[in-house]
C-alpha cells in the first residue's frame, strides 16, 4: 500500500483478477444449482474485493460480469419464467445494486483513506505544537534561571526586540556591608557558597512572597523591581513589606551564622519610586533586560545612605507618597546626593511591626 492509503498497481491488478475468478466461479454454482441456493448476494464478494482494492471502475466491470453471469444462469437453468422479460429486469435490477454498492464503497474507503490523513496531520500538527510548547518553556526555565522567570517572560513577550516602555515602578537596592572584608579570607567556593545562601532566602522574599523581579545581582547585592510585570497600583507597599521581611529573614539567618560562630550579615536597603523604562536595552547582538532613569540611580544612592545615616531600611518621598496602605515613618535630615539639584528626604520606618500582605 502506498501512502495515503492507496493500493499499488500490482496489488490493483491482483485483485481485479481475483475478483473475476471468483465471478465465474459462483457463476458456474448459480447454474449448477438453478436459483436455489440464492447465489446472486454472493457476487457481492467479488464486486467488494475489487471496487476495495482497485476502485470504482473496477467495481464496475467485476459487477457488470456478475450481472452477466446472473443472468445466463437465470435464463439457462432452473424453470422458465411466466414472461420473458422477468430474466432481463432481474440483471438490470441486479446491476443498478452492484454499481450503487461499487459506488458507496468506493466513497466510503476515500472518505476513510481522507480521515484518516487529516487525523494524521492534525496529531502530526499536535504533536509539533506541544514539542514547541516543550522547547518554548525549557528556554523559559533556562531563561529564568540566569534573568527570573518574570523577567524571562517580559523578554520572550518581546520576541527578542530592542526597546523600552515608561511605567511607574518601585526600585530596591540591597547592599551586604562589609562583604569585601568578610570574603577576604575565604576562598573562592566558600565566598559563592556565602553569596548564594543569603541570594537564596532574599529572592524567595522578593519574588515568591511579594511578587517582586530581582533584575540584576551586584555582586554583593541585587537590584529589584516592584510593578513591572502587571498594573498593581500597590507596588511602594510591597517593596516596603518586601524590605521589613527581608530584615526579618535576614535576622533568622544571622541566628543560623551565629550558632557556627561565624559574624551576623548586615545589609543596607534603599527604595524609590518613580518613572523608569523599561525594556531590554543594548543592541540585537547584546541586549539586557533592564530598567533606566534617575529613578533608579536615586534609589541606589538612597541605599549607600544606610552607611551615613547609620539605618538599615531607606525610603524616599516619592515612595512614602505613593503608599496606599498607612505606616509610620521617621523623617530623617535632608541629604544631598551626587546628580540630584535638591537635597533629598529621606524616612525611615519607625518599628518592624510592619504587617505584610
Amino acid at each position: 500500500m502506498k501512502a495515503g492509503g492507496e493500493f499499488s498497481s500490482r496489488s490493483k491488478i491482483a485483485a481485479t483478477t481475483a475478483a473475476v475468478v471468483l465471478a465465474i466461479a459462483l457463476g458456474y454454482v448459480d447454474y449448477i444449482t438453478g436459483r436455489e441456493w440464492a447465489i446472486s448476494a454472493f457476487y457481492l464478494l467479488p464486486i467488494s474485493l475489487a471496487a476495495w482494492v482497485a476502485g470504482r471502475w473496477s467495481g464496475f466491470i467485476v459487477g457488470a460480469l456478475c450481472t452477466c453471469l446472473a443472468f445466463f444462469s437465470d435464463t439457462l437453468s432452473g424453470p422458465p419464467y411466466q414472461h420473458p422479460l422477468i430474466p432481463v429486469w432481474n440483471a438490470v435490477m441486479l446491476l443498478v445494486f452492484f454499481v450503487l454498492v461499487s459506488w458507496l464503497l468506493t466513497d466510503f474507503r476515500r472518505s476513510h483513506s481522507q480521515l484518516e490523513q487529516t487525523v494524521a496531520h492534525r496529531t502530526a500538527a499536535l504533536k509539533a505544537q506541544i514539542e514547541e510548547r516543550k522547547q518554548l518553556e525549557h528556554v523559559r526555565r533556562t531563561l529564568g534561571l540566569h534573568v527570573g522567570p518574570k523577567a524571562a517572560e517580559q523578554i520572550l513577550a518581546r520576541d527578542g526586540r530592542v526597546g523600552g516602555t515608561e511605567q511607574h515602578v518601585t526600585v530596591m537596592f540591597v547592599d551586604i556591608r562589609s562583604f569585601t572584608a568578610r570574603t577576604a579570607n575565604l576562598k573562592p567556593h566558600e565566598a559563592v557558597s556565602f553569596l548564594n545562601r543569603f541570594l537564596h532566602a532574599m529572592v524567595q522574599v522578593v519574588e515568591i512572597k511579594h511578587g517582586g523581579m530581582i533584575n540584576k545581582f551586584l555582586g554583593d547585592g541585587f537590584m529589584a523591581l516592584f510593578g513591572v510585570d502587571s498594573d498593581q497600583r500597590d507596588h511602594a507597599d510591597k517593596a516596603l513589606a518586601a524590605g521589613h521581611d527581608l530584615q526579618r529573614r535576614l535576622e533568622r539567618l544571622n541566628s543560623d551564622l551565629t550558632r557556627r560562630g561565624e559574624q551576623p550579615i548586615r545589609i543596607g536597603i534603599g527604595i524609590n519610586s518613580g518613572r523608569v523604562i523599561v525594556g531590554s536595552i543594548g543592541s540585537p547582538e547584546r541586549m539586557e533586560f533592564t530598567v533606566i532613569g534617575s529613578t533608579v540611580n536615586i534609589a541606589s544612592r538612597i541605599q549607600a545612605l544606610n552607611k551615613t545615616l547609620g539605618t538599615t531600611l531607606l525610603l524616599s518621598r516619592a515612595t512614602r507618597d505613593a503608599l496606599r496602605r498607612p505606616l509610620t515613618l521617621r523623617a530623617l535630615p535632608l541629604q544631598s546626593i551626587e546628580g540630584v539639584e535638591r537635597p533629598l528626604e529621606t524616612f525611615t520606618p519607625e518599628q518592624l511591626s510592619f504587617v505584610s500582605r
